[in-house]
Formats: structure tokens, C-alpha cells, sequence
């Protein structure tokens, strides 16, 4: 069923072979080690070296602001003879967004053909690999791509630690049906457009997640502000609610996210009910009296957004911040 899902190109009498894993970390190292072994077999055929294997993957590769994701054109370049394989992400821990599995896929041909290599793809979609082919099904990504030669999907929130697992995940497969887990993505994704719509009339927030991609709206805030993202996760959690914020990886530290993933439990009410959380949090910071802004001044207060902010300034700025809030949940219910 799931080689067929990924569009394996399997014969009418010909069956797929799969492993079972704990979790998509360990898939990602067996595949790894397949790839390590064929290339080193080829090599030693060859009568080469083959002490020095590396793979090509997204740290994300040459991040810059506004594009999140492994670039196919830099990641190919940096292809060599000891490529054992090139790793994309069927959506991205951060932003949800797919990596361009396809272009990459395109450009390597290229470069395999002129090379004389067979450097192949290994796509972890342990994120998208449930929703890509149920609402994106015209998106190439899988085994219809002749370089993508292993894929490392994970069905469920608990993983795989034994065949009750898989069982579980068989069971769902025919009580569901491709038409079950269509419907199911397609509320997600339905959901996520009602959330991202209302943190957008806000006018609050920048939306920096894709609307392609894993259900889930990644945001931050507008221009220079005197809060942070992660103040807003902080008092968000007085309402019943886990925000998370992150800092962007290398070349994009600067960029601070709240995310939000829509699961399948996440109703059209409960993103109303955050939307509306979020505004009196932002409401309550407004109203709150900055002293910490007025010690600093408002222009160096704004640049802990920028990128030439050191990092002193900024653990004052948030050591300062929380003694402040502490302070006065200390007054809350005094006369």
C-alpha cells in the first residue's frame, strides 16, 4: 500500500519490501548506510578509494531570509564523486515547506549524465509523506522520480516500536482509504487557512510558512517591535496554549517564529479561539508600561531584530523582560 502511495514502479506481480523503524531518525540512518554500502561496493568494483563517503543535505543549505529550504541549484553543486546520496525534506521542521524534490531531481540527472556518477536522492518525509499524496497529488516528489531511490514516511505521532504499530497504521489504511485520509488533510489544510487569515487581520505578523507544505502556520512579528515572539509564547501558555518560538537556522538567525501545527484534532473553533487569544496577549503587551524600553531607548530596543544586535544586549532585553512579568503575576488578586 505505501509503495503504491509513493507511486513505486512496481509490476502487477511484483511486491515492495519495506523496514520498520524507531522513529524517522533511525530511517534516515539505515537508508543512509544502503547508500554508503552500494557506493562503496561500486567503488571498490572501480579499484577507487572509497574511505571518504559524504552525503549533501539542507542545514538547510544557504538559507537567506524569505526561503527557508534546501536550494536544489547550490546543493548539486556541491555534489562530488563521493556523494553517496543527496538528502531533500518533504517538509521543512520550521516552516512545513517542501523542498523542490523534482528540480533537484532534474539537475542531478544532469549532472550524473555529464559526470559519469549515479548519485541518488533520499527523500525524509516524515512530515509530508501523509499529506503530499493526498492534497498534492500532481507534486512530484516520490518514487516517479527515477533518482529518488528511498523514501522515510512516519504514519504516526507515536512511531514504530513494534508490530502493534504497524498493525494499527494496516488497520487504518483500509478502514480510511485514500478517500478517508484526503478528506482528513484537506480539513487540515482548510483549518490552517482559517488560522492564517486571522493572524493576517491582526496585521500583527508576518506569515512565513507556504501555504504548500505540512498544515502548519509559522509567523512573526512585524518590523521593530518592543515585545518578542517569544514573550507571546510565554503568555500564551496562561491560556492553555503551547506556541512555540524558534530562532531560524544559520543565515537566518535573526528571524524569530512562532508555529502552530494543525492536526487532525485541531477544529475551525479551537483556531478561532487562538486568533482571539493571541489578540489579548498582544493587547496586554501594549498596554503593559516598557521600562525596559524606555532604559534602553526605543532605537536600540528595535535593533534586537537586527543581525548586528549583540548577544548581551539581547539576554538583558529577556532577563530584564521576565523579572518584569514576574514581578507583577506577584501583584495579580492584591488589593
Amino acid at each position: 500500500m505505501i509503495a503504491r502511495l509513493f507511486n513505486a514502479p512496481l509490476g502487477d506481480t511484483e511486491t515492495a519490501m519495506g523496514v520498520g523503524t524507531v522513529g524517522s531518525s533511525e530511517a534516515i540512518m539505515v537508508a543512509g548506510l544502503a547508500f554508503k554500502r552500494n557506493w562503496q561496493n561500486k567503488r571498490k568494483a572501480e579499484g577507487k578509494t572509497y574511505d571518504k563517503p559524504n552525503i549533501v543535505t539542507g542545514a538547510n543549505v544557504q538559507l537567506s531570509e524569505g526561503y527557508y529550504v534546501m536550494d536544489p541549484d547550490k546543493a548539486v553543486e556541491m555534489v562530488d564523486e563521493n556523494t553517496i546520496c543527496v538528502a531533500a525534506i518533504l517538509g521543512s521542521t520550521l516552516t512545513g515547506e517542501f523542498e523542490d524534490v523534482k528540480r533537484l531531481n532534474d539537475l542531478l540527472v544532469k549532472k550524473n549524465d555529464a559526470t559519469g556518477w549515479n548519485t541518488p536522492i533520499h527523500v525524509d518525509a516524515a512530515s509530508g509523506g501523509f499529506i503530499a499524496p493526498f492534497i498534492y497529488p500532481e507534486l512530484e516528489w516520490d518514487f516517479r522520480l527515477p533518482l529518488v531511490k528511498s523514501i522515510d514516511p512516519t504514519f504516526t505521532l507515536n512511531f514504530s516500536k513494534g508490530s502493534s504499530q504497524i498493525i494499527a497504521q494496516y488497520y487504518q489504511l483500509i478502514r480510511l482509504g485514500f478517500e478517508g485520509y484526503t478528506n482528513v488533510m484537506e480539513n487540515c489544510r482548510e483549518n490552517l487557512l482559517v488560522l492564517k487569515e486571522g493572524i493576517e487581520k491582526t496585521e500583527r505578523f508576518n506569515i512565513v510558512s507556504k501555504d504548500v507544505g505540512v498544515p502548519l502556520v509559522a509567523f512573526s512579528l512585524k518590523g521593530q517591535s518592543f515585545h518578542s515572539e517569544f514573550e507571546i509564547s510565554e503568555m500564551l501558555r496562561r491560556f492553555g496554549w503551547i506556541v512555540p518560538a524558534y530562532t531560524m537556522p544559520a543565515d537566518a538567525q535573526h528571524i524569530t517564529v512562532l508555529r502552530v501545527v494543525i492536526r487532525e484534532d485541531f477544529s475551525r473553533t479551537l483556531a478561532e479561539r487562538l486568533v482571539a487569544d493571541i489578540l489579548k496577549v498582544l493587547h496586554e503587551l501594549d498596554t503593559l508600561p516598557s521600562k525596559i524600553s524606555r532604559k534602553m531607548g526605543a532605537e536600540d530596543f528595535g535593533n534586537v531584530k537586527g543581525k548586528k544586535v549583540k548577544r548581551e544586549k539581547l539576554m538583558e532585553v529577556i532577563v530584564g523582560w521576565r523579572k518584569f512579568v514576574k514581578d507583577r503575576k506577584k501583584m495579580n488578586g492584591v488589593c
